[in-house]
């Protein structure tokens, strides 16, 4: 056998090798799936809208009595007695003042015992007609003057009982203006009385607010007492729709809760501070906030953001309106809720794949 056959066969198989070997590696390379890279985690917060907050108005104000009012007798005569002095607290129904009953007291007396002499007579004709004796028309008479007799017997036990004044609610007496002895007649003034279940300031509103400030059951107001620093919860009553007098301002009357323990007189000064609605931006966008570093700068020099959008990150171009402290105040083709991805916009792209956390949500799982 020659030399050169092992040679040959050893190159032949060399050959074969070299063919083989990319058939094997490619079909190993089939086997094999490329690993999937799994989607980058993304820290996402919600947008809120920035709303316009109201504004604070504050003026002076004054305390007002709610009710004055002047308690007369609803009859004539002389005052025996006035029961209460200036500044005393009283209850509806409390009797304050009386006048001298002796007149009133006879004329009661008096048509008590006309009416019992008529109501005798009315009986006996009566009887008198059942018997036949007298004709109805001799009863009639008898029987009106006995219904007038009660009326003017009614009427005297009134006028007795109007001899007294009571207060016609709780309150507090402001001023006496009479005093015993003195004759008066029916509806002369005798005492002032003030309602102290409610306390109203009186406020003179500018023209600028005026036109502002909701003058109906919506508006917020609360007062200060200057002199003791007592805070006062107050609600619309009511205002004035002319101008006073010298001034182009209108009078805003607002109501509240007397404070406990302390005694609120008209003229003490008050504090006030009124709430105006925010501004209605009907032309301006809706602008929300964001967190800053969720502000990405584009080459251009644009601003943009990357939403959370179906396990993607979106790109939405945004105008920076302004920045306060870490936050971003922006505007937009956004809507309130929709999640921005925090952080690291830097390194995403549009279209990428991300898993979306909520930042406080993996702040309590850490």
């Amino acid at each position: 056998m020659s030399s050169l056959e092992p040679r040959s066969r050893f190159h032949a198989l060399r050959r074969l090798a070299l063919v083989c070997l990319p058939l094997i590696l490619s079909a190993c390379a089939e086997d094999e799936a490329p690993a999937e890279v799994p989607p980058r985690i993304a820290y996402v917060e919600p947008l809120r809208r920035v709303d316009p907050a109201p504004e604070a108005l504050r003026f002076p104000g004054v305390v007002e009595s709610v009710t004055t009012t002047q308690l007369a007798f609803q009859v004539a005569g002389r005052i025996e007695r006035i029961l209460v002095d200036e500044g005393t607290r009283v209850e509806a129904g409390q009797p304050l003042a009386q006048l001298d009953r002796t007149d009133y007291e006879l004329q009661q007396r008096e048509a008590t015992a006309r009416l019992r002499q008529l109501e005798a007579d009315l009986t006996r004709k009566r009887a008198l007609l059942a018997e036949g004796i007298l004709a109805p028309a001799a009863v009639e008479p008898l029987q009106a003057n006995v219904v007038a007799a009660r009326v003017a017997r009614d009427s005297a036990q009134r006028d007795i009982q109007h001899s007294t004044l009571t207060a016609p609610f709780d309150g507090v007496v402001a001023q006496r203006l009479a005093e015993p002895d003195m004759v008066v007649s029916v509806g002369t003034p005798i005492l002032e009385l003030q309602n102290n279940q409610h306390v109203e300031v009186g406020v003179d509103l500018p023209e600028t607010a005026a036109l502002s400030v909701p003058l109906n059951a919506e508006l917020q107001a609360e007062g200060e007492l200057v002199i003791a620093g007592v805070t006062l919860d107050l609600h619309y009553k009511e205002h004035s729709t002319q101008p006073r007098e010298g001034s182009r301002t209108y009078r805003l009357i607002l109501q509240g809760e007397p404070p406990e323990g302390y005694n609120l007189l008209p003229g003490m000064a008050v504090r006030v501070r009124l709430q105006r609605p925010a501004p209605l931006e009907q032309d301006r966008p809706p602008r929300f906030h964001v967190p800053l570093n969720a502000i990405q700068t584009a080459p251009d020099g644009n601003h943009f953001i990357w939403a959370a959008v179906d396990g993607q990150a979106r790109r939405e171009d945004v105008r920076l309106e302004r920045i306060e402290q870490d936050q971003a105040i922006i505007s937009g083709d956004l809507a309130e809720e929709m999640l921005v991805i925090a952080a690291g916009g830097s390194k995403l792209a549009d279209g990428q794949a991300i898993k979306a956390e909520r930042r406080d949500q993996s702040a309590g799982t850490h």
